[in-house]
């Protein structure tokens, strides 16, 4: 399949074409949340949304397209998420930031941790790579954002420019935030503190990480 399939049919421009558009998505989003990808499929994405088949062909050629849409969502709703929070923590003690940041990352993934695995597989599988490069660059840049608010509170540089500093720790976050959220347990208690131990790690060093943070640091987070 190639990215030509991926894509709507025709952009909605009318009120109740992006009303019937919205619908339909919010219905796709519904059935991957409820039923994960078995149950996929667009005769039931119609039903659930109360459109015909053919209403929903006329703006998606298929499920993958749907699917495709779901996950520009996502990955726009996560970017909004993160410019807000790394604004909201510009005048923060730099682990204190970073604690804020991994609570969002983690509702990010646990919200809907069904919804959040299939369009994670999804994104693994379709050919969408200009997509999601343009999402992280968004997330890279602000992270970068985030770093640079904080320059003086990194006494040590890890190796590596930052803009590959900041892509090491949107890798860290997912590593650890994924593998958790695949095993299918809720969120585990102590998520939180590891993320934010190896994000502050990574910047700063286990021993000048912890003192940052005081000496609760590790029962804190």
């Amino acid at each position: 399949m190639d990215e030509t399939q991926l894509k709507a049919r025709k952009a909605p421009r009318q009120a109740r074409s992006l009303a019937t558009v919205e619908v339909i998505l919010a219905a796709a989003a519904r059935v991957l949340s409820r039923e994960s990808l078995a149950g996929f499929n667009t005769n039931r994405i119609a039903e659930v949304a109360g459109v015909s088949v053919g209403s929903l062909y006329q703006y998606f050629p298929n499920k993958a397209a749907l699917v495709v849409a779901l996950i520009e969502r996502e990955q726009a709703r996560l970017a909004e998420g993160l410019e807000a929070a790394v604004t909201s923590v510009s005048q923060v003690p730099l682990v204190e930031g970073l604690s804020r940041l991994a609570h969002l990352a983690i509702g990010q993934q646990f919200q809907d941790p069904v919804y959040a695995a299939a369009l994670d597989h999804e994104e693994r599988r379709l050919p969408i790579g200009s997509q999601l490069a343009l999402s992280e660059g968004r997330l890279v840049t602000a992270i970068l954002r985030f770093l640079e608010d904080h320059r003086d509170e990194l006494t040590t540089s890890p190796d590596g420019s930052p803009e590959e500093v900041a892509r090491d720790l949107l890798l860290i976050t997912r590593v650890l935030v994924e593998v958790d959220a695949h095993g299918g347990q809720g969120t585990p208690p102590s998520l939180h503190p590891r993320l934010v131990r190896a994000l502050a790690g990574y910047l700063l060093g286990p021993g000048i990480a912890g003192r940052s943070a005081g000496p609760d640091y590790p029962e804190a987070l």
